[in-house]
């Protein structure tokens, strides 16, 4: 499971790399219009599409990097009780999500731009999360229930892979589009 685990992790971040060069690469074609344009910079649905996705990557990797970060300093806290420190440790996590798709949401009600598939995709990756952490938070942090660990220790890993395959997809295949025009 271990070996698992650590592929999954270079699988992870694979794809990070992958979409930060992508933002990197897309953030010095597009100026700053992609960060701080208005409605006036969305012309076409091209330009929704393009924003959207931008939107949804850097929501992914921000929300990415703080869970990561943030669960080893929970799990690291002295004082508390092992079944309130499980507590938090959910509740903590299903907030993340909780802030991820409202994150996502409100960025693209404030850019006015209309949410493209990536986006309407990760928000439903979101909704599963945030219902396999409820799930485990009733279970192992209220009840003491350790049965469905497995289950939510897999789907988690599965749920961080696919959602960061879905916003992948868009430079992948505007990179594939590329190589196809040229060849």
């Amino acid at each position: 499971m271990n070996e698992l685990l650590v592929a999954t992790g270079h699988v992870i971040r694979g794809l990070e790399v992958i979409l930060l060069v992508y933002l990197v690469l897309k953030f010095k074609s597009r100026s700053w219009s992609l960060f701080f344009g208005g409605k006036g910079s969305l012309k076409t649905p091209s330009d929704h599409e393009v924003h959207s996705c931008f939107i949804s990557a850097l929501c992914v990797l921000v929300f990415h990097f703080f869970s990561g970060s943030l669960a080893p300093y929970i799990v690291s806290i002295e004082g508390m009780e092992k079944l309130e420190l499980r507590q938090f440790f959910y509740f903590s996590m299903l907030m993340s999500s909780v802030a991820f798709a409202t994150a996502l949401f409100f960025l693209h009600v404030i850019r006015g731009c209309k949410f493209s598939a990536v986006a309407r995709y990760c928000l439903y990756i979101t909704f599963a999360m945030m219902l396999l952490q409820t799930t485990q938070f009733v279970l192992r942090g209220m009840l003491d229930i350790n049965s469905f660990s497995p289950v939510y220790k897999i789907s988690v890993m599965i749920l961080n892979v696919l959602s960061l395959m879905v916003v992948s997809m868009y430079p992948i295949s505007k990179i594939a589009k590329l190589r196809a025009r040229e060849v």
